[in-house]
């Protein structure tokens, strides 16, 4: 009993905050980790930070932002955009920010809660000349105590298993030059790799971009991103929600400069975007290396599907990740005409792909595969018309090989709103990194449908409500045979006020999948379901402290008895002046199951995001400081430290730690001129 009490009294102390002050933090961290649990994967590109990290850095202009920049800042949302946008076009420039009150979607007594984020300079179109501006970011970290595969076995070739040392670096370069020119670099070494590999950096991302005014809108050579329609093709639309689907006839066509850590998801060529009146055509040419597991390549290559067993970690530290590096080649090309009138926009898409395996392939076995060839074409709409907007795409590579993605936004008043998303994929659908509505990273033969209400019910009270449905008609990684899975989220929280804002969300998550200890044959499907309680109590003033307090309980349910789990959240930031900024978090969790695992936003460097995921029992903890003692120079340090106390052997990702506490340390030299 002593123990037990112990142990509630330290969850109630992590939880329950003291009187301090908070305000409320950004909501993008939460969405991310519903991400995370969404697609299944530990996944998450760079680039949906980049955007609102480079947002925060400057005030949004009501007059000449696009309105990407708009959707990116997350203030409005995409019906609010539109109507903003459409009132720009209509009546010219804004002068006061509560213009926007006579607009639809727009509640009145929000809009001074915007003021700190915007600026309204009234005048031309014309830009005005910017000034250049540089960024250079240097990141270097250490874990301790080092895996064991950093240290030679003795037992037998005495060879250590990872070919590099512990040291985890990264160097960003971010350049603006003038109105017109921009350019990007990214270069990593994750812990384990060596600094270069056959003469050339473990991975290397970068572009250089020029965008203009008049019929070449933009021109880009490197590593980039392409959206156009729904993302039924170029997986552009892979982290979509029913709660967060933006989509309008501005974002069925967009170029994306990449510079990220993430190694996957990307093209690597060159691509440009041209606009003669109403059209609006988009082409580009892609070649990159793909990582295979060498047990994708047998010794008959008719009899495996070698181009579906990429290796998607990022990591190339041990004799079997360097084995499979660069097995094959991915050429990719294609175009995309969209045409706009009014509130209607109509595109087609056409594209090939063509998958090969490399000299060190075919080398690697010694016979020649024959390289996987496929083109894929889309149609793709959006039409708006008062407060409904209609949406819809078909992607096709052959007749046996169909997708769809229809669906329908509705603005009821200036205080509902709701999205309804259904999606199909065929049987034999590929499409070029194929992604978009989806629930896991199987979405080959998915199909589904969901739905989403916003409701503003009053000065107290905000609610979402979600809803998902997915039916695998053939087998996916999870089971054998015809499987279903659903999801139910219900999110409360109060607008916000000066003194308190709390957020509750509910979610539920039925699946089912196939017992990997059942014997060969017909087996059983096992149905289970994970309920998770969200809990922030936040309070807000205007001193230099900020408070915020979590609590999520995880319940998993399986033909045995139910699982719980729990995490409890403190976390304190304190700034000092405009020179000295600390964060602290501290973190108690239970979870014994992976099936519950929580993933949790932990505070980290500028352009560095980390949300690692909690199983096991212990406690964790995190400090960062950032200190801004000259002009342009940042200077951040991490520590953070997590203990297991009844294990002796800890497995951090792939790494084997000999003992029951890990600590991470790091620092970040940020200049910018």
């Amino acid at each position: 009993m002593p123990g037990r009490l112990k142990i509630c009294l330290l969850l109630a102390a992590a939880w329950f905050p003291a009187i301090l002050r908070a305000q409320q933090p950004d909501s993008n961290p939460l969405e991310v980790e519903e991400m995370l649990y969404r697609s299944e994967t530990s996944l998450i590109p760079e680039e949906v930070f980049d955007m609102q990290e480079e947002s925060k850095s400057r005030l949004l202009n009501l007059n000449s932002a696009s309105s990407e920049e708009l959707e990116a800042s997350g203030l409005f949302t995409p019906f609010q955009v539109h109507q903003l946008m459409s009132y720009r076009d209509r009546f010219g420039a804004i002068y006061s920010i509560y213009e926007l009150a006579v607009l639809p979607g727009f509640d009145a007594s929000k809009l001074p809660a915007l003021k700190n984020n915007l600026e309204i300079i009234p005048g031309p179109k014309e830009p005005i000349a910017k000034r250049s501006k540089h960024m250079v970011m240097i990141d270097m970290g250490h874990k301790h105590p080092e895996s064991v595969a950093y240290l030679a076995d003795p037992d037998s070739t005495g060879v250590k298993v990872y070919a590099g040392s512990p040291l985890f670096t990264t160097l960003r370069i971010r350049s603006q030059v003038g109105n017109y020119l921009s350019l990007g670099l990214t270069y990593e070494k994750d812990a384990g790799e060596t600094v270069f590999q056959s003469g050339r950096p473990q991975f290397l991302s970068g572009y250089i971009q020029y965008r203009g005014k008049r019929i070449l809108k933009q021109l880009l050579a490197g590593t980039f991103q392409l959206n156009h329609g729904l993302g039924l093709v170029n997986g552009s639309g892979f982290f979509h929600h029913p709660s967060s689907m933006k989509i309008n006839q501005r974002t069925l066509s967009l170029l994306r400069p990449y510079a990220s850590k993430t190694e996957q998801r990307f093209e690597r060529g060159a691509a440009c975007q041209l606009a003669i009146n109403r059209f609006q055509l988009l082409l580009w040419a892609s070649h990159t290396r793909q990582d295979l597991s060498p047990g994708a390549l047998t010794g008959n290559p008719g009899e495996t599907r070698w181009w579906e067993h990429q290796r998607t970690t990022g990591l190339h530290r041990s004799s079997g990740e360097l084995e499979g590096r660069d097995l094959a080649a991915r050429i990719s090309g294609g175009l995309q005409l969209l045409y706009r009138q009014g509130e209607f926009a109509l595109g087609v898409m056409t594209g090939t792909e063509r998958m090969s395996v490399t000299r060190k392939g075919n080398a690697l076995l010694g016979n020649n595969y024959a390289p996987f060839i496929h083109h894929t074409s889309s149609l793709h709409a959006n039409w708006l018309h008062g407060r409904w907007q209609l949406f819809g795409e078909f992607a096709a590579e052959g007749s046996q090989s169909l997708a769809c993605q229809v669906g329908c936004q509705i603005q009821f008043n200036d205080f509902l709103r709701g999205t309804l998303p259904v999606h199909h994929y065929g049987s034999k659908y590929r499409g070029s990194l194929p992604s978009s509505y989806a629930s896991g990273s199987q979405v080959k033969n998915e199909r589904g449908v969901a739905f989403h209400l916003h409701m503003e019910t009053g000065r107290w009270l905000v609610a979402d409500v979600t809803g998902e449905m997915f039916h695998y008609p053939f087998p996916t990684y999870q089971s054998l045979v015809p499987s279903y899975a659903y999801r139910l989220g219900l999110s409360l929280k109060n607008p916000g006020t000066n003194y308190l804002q709390w957020r509750i969300r509910i979610v539920s998550k039925t699946w089912q999948s196939t017992p990997v200890h059942e014997p060969s044959g017909i087996r059983p499907l096992e149905q289970s379901r994970v309920t998770r309680l969200d809990g922030r109590l936040l309070h807000q003033t205007g001193t230099p402290l900020t408070w915020q307090s979590r609590m999520v309980i995880s319940l998993l349910s399986t033909e045995d008895k139910p699982i719980p789990a729990y995490a409890a959240i403190q976390q304190a930031k304190i700034q000092l002046g405009s020179f000295l900024h600390c964060s602290v978090q501290f973190v108690l969790f239970h979870v014994m199951d992976w099936e519950n695992r929580i993933y949790l936003y932990e505070p980290g460097f500028y352009y560095s995001f980390s949300f690692p995921s909690y199983y096991g029992r212990g406690q964790k903890t995190t400090l960062l400081l950032t200190l801004k003692a000259l002009k342009g120079i940042a200077l951040s340090a991490k520590i953070s430290t997590i203990n297991y106390p009844q294990k002796e052997t800890l497995r951090s990702g792939n790494d084997l730690v000999i003992g029951n506490r890990l600590w991470e340390t790091g620092v970040q030299l940020r200049l910018t001129f």
